[in-house]
């Protein structure tokens, strides 16, 4: 029934390591001894993070749970040290090397019991995705005997560890539940009724497990059984989390309920098409999706996903190394931080989080919620109201807790069960997003917004900046037709660079363009290089550079919106933190803070940095369709004698800058 595993063994003298249970160090077959508590916590770190770079003061913090002593770092060395000389030994402390800002501990799979764990679960998932559901249960039944109890329990109380020992229970029970539906599709459900029964106990809150349960026992014959299962959920859900079942598992209660045929096992000759589920039905992930048929016997049903991911852009153009960057964050179920997808307006953040959240559907194979933090009118959701609307997407029967936090638990309740991908769009700050995030479990989350929101802890940041010239121009052909822009590639190039390469001010100009096919190339670029006539230009009908421009309004509030709009007195886009004092009419230290945080909200950008007076100063940079509108709102919000005053003191400060000006 299983295939033969082929695994790498150490040689003699080297040390091995056991995650999976106790933690265990063994050379030449004999326990090695550990040491004390705060030395196999550093050393536990180590291999949870194996063959990754853990930081000095993630070290120090997991040995001394409150504030570290000044001492740390010297005893953090010693601890180091002493695992080199006891527990790694003469053939492997060149394995435990120090690399800024930490420590690395390399091993191979015949060192460490969780990377042969990784390996055979990887084979068995590649061989489900292959539909070769018989040479699949061999490897991961394999990887599910290696573990021997609870990882590391004396390690679940070190916060930076916890987290990690979760997941890899959470993951165990996402390979047991691989290798349990296998094995049902090959038949064999007398063989993991009591294995399965077991794991429910434990896990009384996962839907795929009980799902396996209530087909195996059927199709022993134990038909009451599985619907007792079923209403012992539909209770557990209801009473823990306010939840009601799945429609998958509720067709799954109808179907055994009327004892549908399509239940049955495969055929008492053996015989098995092994590219399908026991109800026909598609896979999930690595794993198959038990489903029943549809109640009208025509053929499967289709499930409604739990999938609320908006449109790919069929012509998403360039961006292939950002996309890249974060399909690998999540490729690693070990460590899938939060990542930030931020960048000025119209950079195209929201299309490249969608873009990668349906690259990474089977990743995240229970589903990808998005959730907008902002309403249509563009004000900021509260949490309160954000967490109502996920759970009901979870499926919350009735109203959701009154109290913010008893939501928060009710959300990561759910999702500590389950491995979802979550897009929460338009983020305003890091206090928004931290009770959004789920606290246990294989989830992804991917967050957009206009700031970088630095305060998030342990997140991975991306920023968005325009297209390079040849995405832009790409991006313009796809939109306003390939032939008439490579007919001319320098007017192409020429509208691209008005439009400061941002891909919605493109994608504006190439439907302007298509729309209009008599107009020739370099009479559009012209047409927009006239000041008056930019906004105009990159306008189409609910696309409009004047509202991705108004939400800077919305966002910066009242103070830095003023200082904003104060640039529209600039005749050009670049200025210094000189010519910011004198638009506003304040000292060079108020206005260069007013700039730093003009930079953070990504309304300009530091294009050079100049000597004055023996001290270098940065130069900055407003996108020309941002000045014209702060210019507009300028004109209609602050009186013709504040303007010319604001102007005046430009020129002066210029002059005296540089005479020769």
């Amino acid at each position: 029934m299983g295939a033969t595993i082929v695994r790498e063994e150490a040689e003699a003298g080297e040390t091995t390591f056991a995650v999976l249970g106790p933690l265990e160090a063994r050379r030449n077959g004999s326990l090695i001894p550990l040491g004390p508590f705060k030395q196999r916590v550093l050393l536990s770190l180590l291999l949870c993070h194996a063959n990754r770079i853990v930081p000095v003061n993630q070290l120090s913090t997991a040995a001394w749970s409150e504030e570290p002593p000044r001492t740390a770092l010297k005893n953090v060395q010693v601890y180091v040290s002493a695992l080199r000389k006891n527990v790694l030994g003469t053939a492997n402390r060149d394995r435990l090397t120090f690399h800024p800002p930490g420590y690395q501990l390399r091993l191979g799979p015949q060192h460490l019991d969780i990377l042969v764990y990784e390996n055979l679960a990887r084979r068995g998932r590649q061989h489900l995705r292959d539909r070769e559901i018989t040479k699949a249960v061999g490897p991961l039944h394999e990887a599910l005997k290696l573990w021997r109890g609870d990882p590391l329990p004396d390690m679940a109380h070190v916060p930076l560890i916890s987290g990690e020992l979760a997941r890899l229970r959470n993951e165990r029970m996402s390979v047991y539940e691989d290798w349990a539906e296998a094995e049902l599709i090959l038949g064999h459900h007398a063989h993991i009724v009591d294995s399965l029964e077991e794991n429910v106990r434990s896990h009384p809150l996962r839907e795929r497990l009980r799902s396996t349960q209530m087909i195996a026992l059927f199709r022993c014959g134990r038909q009451s059984e599985a619907l007792a299962q079923y209403e012992d959920m539909r209770q557990t859900l209801a009473r823990d989390l306010g939840l009601r079942p799945s429609p998958v598992l509720e067709r799954l209660y109808r179907a055994i309920l009327a004892g549908a045929p399509s239940l049955d096992g495969p055929p008492s000759d053996g015989s098995q098409h092994l590219d399908a589920t026991p109800f026909g039905g598609p896979r999930r992930g690595g794993a198959a999706v038990l489903r029943p048929p549809s109640p009208t016997g025509n053929g499967p049903e289709v499930v409604a996903h739990l999938s609320q991911l908006p449109r790919d852009l069929a012509d998403f153009t360039g961006r292939r190394e950002t996309v890249r960057n974060v399909l690998d964050v999540f490729r690693d179920p070990r460590h899938s931080p939060p990542v930030v997808i931020s960048g000025p307006a119209g950079a195209g953040k929201t299309a490249l989080a969608v873009h990668a959240a349906h690259l990474l559907r089977e990743r995240f194979p229970d589903g990808q919620l998005f959730v907008r933090l902002r309403t249509a009118g563009g004000r900021e959701r509260s949490v309160p109201d954000v967490l109502a609307e996920i759970l009901r997407l979870c499926g919350f029967d009735g109203d959701p807790p009154r109290r913010a936090g008893e939501r928060v638990a009710a959300c990561r309740a759910w999702l500590a069960e389950r491995s979802i991908l979550l897009i929460l769009d338009e983020a305003s700050s890091a206090a928004q997003i931290r009770p959004l995030l789920p606290g246990t479990g294989d989830n992804g989350v991917l967050i957009t917004g206009r700031r970088r929101l630095s305060a998030l802890e342990s997140a991975h940041h991306v920023e968005l900046r325009g297209f390079t010239p040849g995405e832009g121009v790409e991006l313009l052909r796809r939109t306003a037709g390939a032939e008439r822009v490579d007919a001319d590639p320098a007017a192409a190039l020429r509208v691209v660079g008005i439009c400061d390469n941002l891909p919605l001010a493109v994608r504006i100009a190439g439907a302007r363009l298509a729309a209009s096919p008599h107009v020739l190339l370099p009479l559009f670029a012209g047409h927009l290089t006239d000041e008056h006539s930019l906004l105009d230009g990159l306008s189409v009908d609910d696309l409009s550079m004047r509202a991705c421009a108004a939400t800077y309004e919305r966002d910066l509030g009242p103070d830095l919106w003023a200082s904003l709009r104060r640039l529209g007195a600039l005749p050009t886009g670049e200025f210094t933190v000189d010519d910011l004092a004198a638009l506003l009419g304040s000292d060079a230290r108020l206005a260069a803070g007013v700039a730093d945080k003009l930079v953070e909200a990504h309304v300009v950008t530091v294009v050079a940095v100049v000597a004055a007076e023996s001290r270098p100063a940065p130069v900055y940079l407003i996108a020309d369709w941002l000045r014209l509108y702060a210019r507009e709102r300028l004109e209609r919000e602050e009186s013709a004698t504040q303007r010319t005053a604001a102007e005046r003191r430009l020129r002066e400060a210029r002059a005296s800058a540089d005479p020769a000006r």
